[in-house]
């Protein structure tokens, strides 16, 4: 949620409240979704690339 009267600073400190664990389980349900999402050129794109890492 974006709230408007919120300064970047409180912004920044509502997300830092996050605990790291959830932070990294939404980044794995998002890269799960943007897999199943994607088509095969754009799966092998993203393994190529991931391979050259």
């Amino acid at each position: 949620m974006i709230f408007k009267w919120e300064s970047q600073e409180q912004r920044l400190r509502r997300f830092m409240a996050i605990s790291p664990k959830k932070k990294l389980e939404w980044l794995r349900q998002m890269n799960d979704f943007l897999l199943k999402a994607s088509n095969k050129k754009r799966r092998d794109i993203y393994w190529r690339l991931r391979a050259g890492r």
